[in-house]
């Protein structure tokens, strides 16, 4: 779950939650290192952001929370995978959200773009 969504609140309000950067995390969770690293990470000023900062990804890399982590050997492939999903062939998507609703939506319930905002598309 994001950490900057509040129970019962609106996808509006989400992204203006996100926008302004606030955000809490929920208690007994979320560990002390994983809170620092993703509060360095989602500053809003992107010059005052780790990984935008002077050592690029170093930061990122060389936090604690990564401590146990052998990036030598996961840049280079040889950590295997916690999770392998099991599919059916190239095409299954059934480890993913289903949107057959939106799908099925009548034509007459979706917005359509203006005459004016059709022609920014043209030569698109």
């Amino acid at each position: 779950r994001s950490p900057f969504y509040t129970y019962g609140s609106d996808q509006v309000s989400l992204f203006k939650r996100i926008v302004q950067v606030k955000y809490g995390f929920p208690q007994n969770i979320v560990n002390d290192l994983a809170q620092d690293l993703i509060t360095r990470l989602i500053v809003r000023r992107q010059a005052n952001r780790f990984g935008c900062l002077a050592r690029g990804d170093m930061d990122i890399r060389d936090h604690p929370w990564f401590a146990v982590i052998d990036t030598d050997k996961l840049l280079n492939k040889r950590i295997p995978a916690p999770w392998v999903p099991r599919i059916k062939d190239a095409l299954d998507t059934s480890h993913f959200d289903s949107y057959k609703h939106v799908e099925n939506e009548p034509a007459g319930d979706r917005h359509h773009l203006s005459s004016l905002k059709q022609e920014l598309f043209r030569d698109f």
